[in-house]
Order: structure tokens, then sequence, then C-alpha cells
């Protein structure tokens, strides 16, 4: 199966960073893998305004990105929780991305429900975060569960959604964090193999 890593995180030695090399090192064993690195790739993520007016326009750094989204049969979006939503470099990527006519398209003018167009067989989102897993769920209501579940993966019509937040990676120790990591990995392959059955 076709997998796509893309990752959103400034610092190569950030536990995010080491989750995706940890990632396409254990699933390329058996599936293609491609990792988009959205910092180490220079990412631009903003949205242009042609991209914005015409949905057949691709602005020819924007274009591999989408490409790479319909080729995928499994999307892993791993970023830190930062204040609530993903980093700026990786809201780019949906807004420039997943966009009319490549992640979804529409039978009206867009008000009514959304069409189906990408052959998603499942979605993983991966997030770290600094918050006591409580806290997230008592004073902020984990608002990422909410923008990944309910806005994106609904949306583009994902058959198979999961989401982890790793906490607190601040104080965590290199045992926590390695089984992050396996447990992520486990995860991920017993739905490929499963979808792949």
């Amino acid at each position: 199966m076709n997998v796509l890593i893309v990752l959103s995180h400034p610092r190569i030695s950030s536990l995010n960073a080491a989750l995706a090399r940890f990632l396409v090192e254990k699933l390329s064993e058996s599936h293609r893998v491609t990792l988009h690195d959205l910092y180490r790739d220079h990412f631009d993520p903003v949205l242009k305004e042609n991209e914005l007016l015409d949905i057949n326009y691709f602005s020819d750094d924007i274009r591999p990105y989408c490409d790479a989204l319909v080729a995928t049969d499994c999307l892993i979006i791993i970023h830190p929780n930062w204040w609530g939503s993903p980093p700026a470099m990786m809201k780019g990527w949906i807004d420039r991305v997943i966009r009319l006519n490549v992640g979804y398209g529409f039978s009206d003018k867009g008000e009514g429900e959304p069409i189906k167009l990408l052959k998603l067989k499942c979605f993983f989102v991966f997030n770290t975060s600094n918050t006591p897993t409580e806290r997230e769920q008592s004073v902020f209501h984990d608002p990422l569960q909410n923008i990944w579940k309910n806005c994106i993966a609904n949306f583009v019509g994902t058959p198979h959604f999961e989401r982890d937040m790793f906490n607190v990676v601040v104080n965590s120790t290199e045992q926590e964090r390695q089984h992050w990591l396996n447990q992520c990995s486990d995860k991920v392959l017993a739905q490929l193999n499963n979808r792949a059955d």
C-alpha cells in the first residue's frame, strides 16, 4: 500500500521527527512510503490567490504534494500540539493540499455534502504535548481531535481514523518515548495488514 507521512516540526531532533523516521523504517519493509518533512522541504504554507480562485490552478511547488495525497492509501500526520492547533506550516499544508477537487469535491456550489475523491483507507494523526491528558480534556476540550476527526477526516470520507496524543513529552523517559514509537508502528501496521487482506 502507498503510505504518506507528513511531518511538521522545526527540530530534527524532536520526538515528532524521530517518530517519522521510525515509521519510515518500519513501514518501508512492506509498503511504499513517502515522507514529506515540511520544515526540511521548506514548504511554503501561504495559500496563493490563484489557488483559492481557480480550482484547476496549481502552483508549481504544490503539485507534488497534491499528487502524493491523491496516490496514498494511508495518510499519517505528525505534529506537536501548539496552542490547541497544528503548527502554521501544517495548517498551510491543509489549506493548500487538501483542497477542492483534490481532497474532496462538491456536486453543488459548495453548500452541500462533500464528495469523496481520495482513495484513503486509513488516516492516522500522532500528536505530542506537554499538557497532561486530564487538563487537555477538561480545560481545553482537545481541539485537535475536533480539527482532525470532524473537520478533516470525516469531511474527506476516510473509513478509518485514529489519533493519539503522547504526553507529557518534556519529562518523558527514553523508555516511554520508545514505547510511543513502537505503539504507533504496531497500530499502523495492524491496520495496513488488515486492509491489505
